[in-house]
């Protein structure tokens, strides 16, 4: 949970501007889906309702009256006829389901109903198949103009190129649209620690109207032509190059190597959706994926770093660290170790951190309040740190007799470790530590316990029951203290 709440610590206002905006793009997009299913829903129910009002206040007297018994096999057979009749006045509102009854309706109008002779009268010669299939596309795209989902979609037969403009707000699915809200952001909030928002942002724009072109270019080739009649829209070629921006760079290190690995797993993510989940065209996409991938590496490679405020002090720190003596060097390194855990550059923290606050632990004389301090502020941050590492930490601390922060240090060693040994220990140190200082005395009776649970018969289980009865002199203490006494004054 808090590796997934900790971005949100450091949004700042455009980043929750842009998540209001790709709430706004689900929602219509969730409306423009769905929409006709609602519609169908709707026309069930009033098919249903009407043909009840109609059986009860009409058909079924007509029987009686011939002297039937409108029993359920003759209402069933009745409804079966109502519904034939309604769905021939009312057509489905499921537009591909309508697509394909208008196949069907205008093949008999051109056979049957004078179709052909009408076009052989307007045209002046006999229409072709060819003739046919144009003049059948015709006539279904004045249905699907309607919808925006048609409308706005991109179309590589039909030409329909101003349609690039708009088919990067529709999503072919809901796994496409979440895949790209994660990774949108994962991109904007990574990218823009080299490079300036707003080239973000339009890199995204100008990338998400170009892709269509790029869809057309393939999909009139003999082998991808058979999608050629299907409907691109998304963004998947616009994540694809943003990725590919988040994994190269001129400058070494510049790109935490976990940022660089969701990346590349991302792009494999982006064409398992676009190859298994989505409809023909996506195929297509899929193949182009890796493409705009390395696109957007050669963006990330030769974009340079935006030259503010990031770029300047690092020069100043590496001008300046020769001249700070070794107690400022180590308190700088857990400074900037905490500032890099607050970037989620979670591995440069951990390092850092490592190194730094060791140090500050084997000073002479210790500094046991800035000990303490440090000890609260790395715990309460997120890095990958060993829970080997904390324990070692909580005993040296404890060794140097600083028991507030050897709790805080061993309390977060204990959350990960496995090693039973070590846990056991662990959870020792915490119990005595706590009896000592008379801090959450309850807290460090569980410690103990667990520590006799694993084991009985040892020496340190024997130091354990001892401590436990300390313990509970405590409690009982505690329990009976008498009131304080305050003065009282005329």
């Amino acid at each position: 949970m808090s590796i997934i709440l900790n971005p949100f610590r450091f949004f700042k206002f455009h980043h929750y501007v842009t998540l209001l905006a790709l709430a706004v793009l689900g929602i219509f997009n969730f409306q423009t889906t769905f929409n006709p299913t609602i519609q169908k829903i709707r026309q069930e129910k009033d098919i249903h309702q009407s043909f009840d009002k109609w059986w009860e206040e009409e058909r079924a007297q007509e029987f009686k009256n011939v002297g039937l018994t409108p029993d359920e096999t003759i209402k069933n057979q009745e409804f079966e006829l109502y519904r034939e009749r309604y769905q021939i006045e009312n057509p489905t509102p499921i537009i591909e389901d309508r697509i394909e009854e208008m196949k069907g309706e205008f093949l008999d109008w051109w056979e049957n109903q004078g179709g052909k002779e009408q076009y052989a009268a307007e045209h002046g010669s006999f229409p072709t198949d060819k003739q046919y299939e144009a003049e059948l596309k015709k006539w279904i795209y004045k249905y699907t103009d309607k919808f925006l989902r048609y409308r706005w979609a991109y179309q590589p037969s039909r030409g329909n190129t101003e349609s690039w403009l708009t088919c990067s707000l529709l999503f072919p699915s809901a796994w496409s649209y979440i895949f790209f809200v994660v990774f949108f952001m994962f991109a904007l909030m990574q990218l823009e620690k080299r490079w300036n928002a707003f080239f973000v942002y339009v890199y995204a724009v100008v990338i998400a109207i170009i892709s269509g072109f790029f869809v057309d270019l393939l999909v009139n080739t003999s082998f991808f032509g058979q999608f050629a009649t299907q409907r691109y829209m998304g963004v998947s070629l616009m994540i694809c190059f943003l990725l590919g921006a988040n994994v190269f760079d001129k400058e070494k290190d510049a790109i935490p190597s976990y940022v660089s690995k969701i990346s590349q797993l991302a792009l494999v993510g982006s064409m398992a959706i676009d190859w298994f989940l989505n409809p023909g065209i996506f195929n297509a996409v899929t193949v182009e994926s890796p493409i705009f991938f390395a696109l957007g590496g050669l963006a990330g490679y030769y974009m340079p770093h935006r030259s503010d405020e990031i770029a300047k002090p690092k020069q100043v720190v590496q001008s300046t660290e020769e001249s700070l003596s070794p107690g400022e060097r180590i308190r700088n390194m857990i400074s900037d170790g905490l500032d890099a855990a607050n970037n989620g550059e979670t591995e440069n923290a951990a390092r850092m951190l490592r190194y730094g606050f060791t140090a500050l632990l084997q000073e002479d004389p210790v500094k046991f309040y800035e000990v303490k301090d440090a000890a609260n502020r790395i715990a309460g941050c997120y890095a990958e740190i060993p829970s080997t590492q904390w324990i070692e930490w909580g005993a040296i601390a404890k060794q140097k007799n600083i028991p507030e922060a050897a709790i805080v240090l061993l309390e977060k060693g204990i959350t990960k470790e496995t090693d039973a040994s070590l846990l056991r220990r662990a959870h020792f140190d915490i119990g005595e530590l706590r009896i000592q200082t008379k801090s959450e005395v309850n807290a460090a009776m569980e410690h103990l316990s667990k520590v006799i649970k694993e084991n009985d018969i040892d020496m340190l289980a024997e130091q354990a029951k001892k401590l436990m009865e300390t313990g509970k002199d405590i409690l009982v203490q505690m329990a009976y203290a008498a009131p304080k006494q305050f003065k009282v004054s005329n």
